[in-house]
């Protein structure tokens, strides 16, 4: 199940690699889900324009594709559980707030590596696989309410345009639009 994670650091790779997941959710994930949605056409444009249109009076939103835990957010953050939570970059609820305070955001969550460490170190998540929604409104409520704010450690010096902090949010917080059956996607996928 583990896959090999590409270099966090890369953002030209994973510009390229969010396009790819952008052209996956809309042709593959969203119509078996019942969501409708196509890319932004804006974004031809621009390219950091957000993702996509949804629902039938086309509201902008923006995919937050996400494959692995952080592992060790319960260690540092105190009531937050790794098998839900989700980041959110700073410099995103930025842009946003002052461009598209009305965006939704859509978060594709499927946890490709389940454990990490060994032994009494070892730490381990559910499968979870599924689709999230919420408004910025509401990322902007969780952050008045406390949630934290966690700095990379490697982004400190970063000239690439890696966001160099994320809010932390809880899946739990936010509608689930569906969640898959995890051992019946395996099988599909293989």
């Amino acid at each position: 199940m583990l896959k090999e994670l590409h270099n966090t650091e890369d953002k030209a790779w994973w510009v390229v690699h969010g396009a790819t997941k952008e052209e996956e959710f809309v042709s593959l994930v969203a119509p078996q889900i019942g969501l409708k949605a196509e890319i932004n056409p804006e974004k031809l444009k621009d390219d950091y324009a957000p993702d996509l249109v949804i629902d039938d009076d086309r509201k902008i939103a923006d995919l937050k594709a996400q494959n692995t835990p952080f592992f060790t957010v319960g260690k540092t953050y105190r009531g937050y559980d790794p098998n839900y939570t989700v980041t959110f970059n700073k410099k995103d609820f930025d842009r946003y707030s002052e461009l598209y305070p009305d965006i939704h955001i859509l978060f594709w969550v499927k946890w490709l590596q389940t454990s990490m460490g060994k032994g009494i170190n070892r730490i381990e998540v559910s499968p979870i696989y599924g689709v999230w929604r919420c408004t910025l409104q509401e990322i902007c409520s969780f952050i008045h309410e406390g949630a934290p704010l966690h700095a990379y450690q490697r982004r400190g010096e970063d000239r690439d345009g890696n966001a160099k902090n994320s809010y932390l949010l809880d899946l739990r917080r936010m509608q689930c639009i569906t969640e898959f059956d995890y051992t019946q996607v395996e099988i599909a996928e293989k």
